[in-house]
């Protein structure tokens, strides 16, 4: 099932990587949510984003895979998309999906730190809601 099948026509242009949206990613912390704006694209199905392993984020979604993303528009924050869903953590292509994300934002690849363990976050979503409501 892809993603986009169930993303109303007017809001699907969020995915795209021209537009360069930008994903705010709520994970479940000990001290209560945890928050961050992160790179993101997508491979239809998923939603994917990535950090190190030495991250907040990687530590959190260890323990408990529930996420909830939140992508507004850059040019009318008031429409938006809204997913909540599992998410899964895998080393496997983190490294190029790193590069991958870097170009899209930056043009160029990016530096990662000799001995930095890259991971990459591929979200399924559960539930999508997409503001305002498609009419």
């Amino acid at each position: 099932m892809s993603v986009l099948e169930h993303i109303p026509e007017s809001h699907r242009h969020l995915l795209e990587d021209a537009t360069k949206a930008f994903a705010f990613v709520a994970a479940a912390a000990p001290s209560g949510p945890q928050l961050t704006m992160v790179w993101f694209n997508t491979d239809g199905q998923h939603i994917l984003f990535g950090t190190t392993d030495k991250a907040a984020k990687f530590r959190f979604f260890s323990k408990d895979p529930r996420i909830a993303v939140a992508i507004p528009d850059p040019q009318n924050p008031y429409q938006y998309l809204q997913l909540r869903g599992k998410v899964r953590l895998t080393e496997e292509g983190a490294v190029e999906h790193t590069h991958e994300l870097s170009r899209k934002y930056t043009g160029e690849d990016f530096k990662i730190p000799e001995g930095v363990k890259r991971v990459k976050y591929i979200v399924t979503p559960g539930s999508i809601t997409a503001w305002p409501p498609a009419r």
